[in-house]
C-alpha cells in the first residue's frame, strides 16, 4: 500500500506538469494564442521565426579545472553582449563532474548525440553548429581573442 500511495503523490505531480508544459505549448503553437490577453508582447512575423528557431548553437565544452576555459570564457561572454537580437543558442556543457552525463543529456536532447563521441572527454573550446544541419561550422578556442570569436559567430549565423 505504501508503495502505491508513494507512486501516486511522485506521478500525479510530473503528470499535472507535463500536461501544463503541453497545453502551453500547444496554445503557443496555434494560431488562437495570438487572440488572448497578453499576445501583444509576443513578437510576431520573421521576428518570431528567429526568437523559435536558432541557426546557430554554440556549445561551449567547459570544467572549473580547465585552464583554456578560463581564457575562453570571459572572451566569448563579451562577444556574445552583442547577439542577444541573434538566432544563436548557448549551451555550456560543464564537465567539472566527470561522472555527470548531464552533457551528454543535453547534446542527445538537441539532438547533437554523435558530437559526444567525438568530443565527450574534451574541455576549453566551442563548437559553432549549424542548427539544421547539426554540422559543426566553426571552432572557437583560447587562440581567439574577443573580435575574432565576435567574427566567427557572425559568419556562422549568416550562412
Amino acid at each position: 500500500m505504501n508503495r502505491r500511495r508513494f507512486a501516486a503523490f511522485t506521478l500525479a505531480p510530473a503528470i499535472a506538469i507535463a500536461g501544463i508544459a503541453f497545453t502551453g505549448a500547444s496554445l503557443a503553437g496555434s494560431e488562437s494564442a495570438a487572440a488572448q490577453p497578453g499576445s501583444e508582447a509576443r513578437p510576431s512575423g520573421a521576428r518570431a521565426e528567429a526568437a523559435r528557431s536558432p541557426r546557430v548553437i554554440a556549445l561551449t565544452f567547459y570544467a572549473d579545472w580547465c585552464a583554456a576555459c578560463k581564457v575562453v570564457e570571459p572572451r566569448l561572454k563579451e562577444s556574445l553582449e552583442n547577439f542577444s537580437d541573434q538566432p544563436l543558442l548557448t549551451v555550456k556543457l560543464d564537465k567539472t563532474d566527470r561522472d555527470s552525463k548531464q552533457a551528454e543529456y543535453m547534446l542527445a536532447a538537441l539532438g547533437l548525440g554523435e558530437l559526444w563521441k567525438e568530443h565527450a572527454g574534451k574541455t576549453g573550446y566551442v563548437l559553432l553548429v549549424d542548427a539544421e544541419s547539426k554540422r559543426v561550422v566553426d571552432t572557437i578556442t583560447r587562440e581567439h581573442d574577443t573580435e575574432a570569436i565576435t567574427s566567427k559567430m557572425r559568419r556562422s549565423i549568416r550562412r
